[in-house]
């Protein structure tokens, strides 16, 4: 058996060992982990009037990405601690957002949004709020 015969499964072992040890590789950032799913209401503080939207929210993470909402566009996490992240996505053709959510109470989160969507620019900041279960 040659010396690359005998290695490549070490070698393999070791990759997948530091592909799971990556922080964040597939873990919800620990501000999200504490919030509830259930309908959140998304209040534009930008333009008062205006009447809240409502999402459903099954994985926290969802709010990493109000604009592109739906697609699998590939995240990154820019920074994070234990009351906020900010997450930076691209979504192929449609365009890329980073987006910052600083969580207040488990049913309370301020969503600052910025990107490109459809080749136009969009700026957002949302209070997030709870106000139910999802149907």
């Amino acid at each position: 058996m040659s010396d690359t015969a005998r290695l490549k499964p070490a070698l393999m072992g070791a990759a997948a060992m530091i592909l799971l040890a990556t922080p964040g590789a597939a873990q919800t950032p620990a501000a999200l982990s504490g919030l509830q799913g259930g309908v959140w209401e998304l209040r534009d503080l930008g333009r008062s009037g205006r009447t809240p939207r409502h999402i459903c929210v099954r994985n926290p993470e969802r709010l990493l990405q109000i604009r592109h909402a739906g697609r699998a566009c590939p995240r990154r996490i820019l920074s994070q601690d234990r009351d906020s992240v900010t997450a930076r996505y691209e979504c192929s053709g449609s365009g890329w957002g980073q987006t910052t959510v600083s969580v207040e109470t488990p049913r309370l989160a301020r969503i600052d949004t910025q990107g490109i969507h459809n080749g136009s620019p969009f700026h957002n900041v949302y209070e997030a709020r709870r106000t139910g279960d999802c149907p």
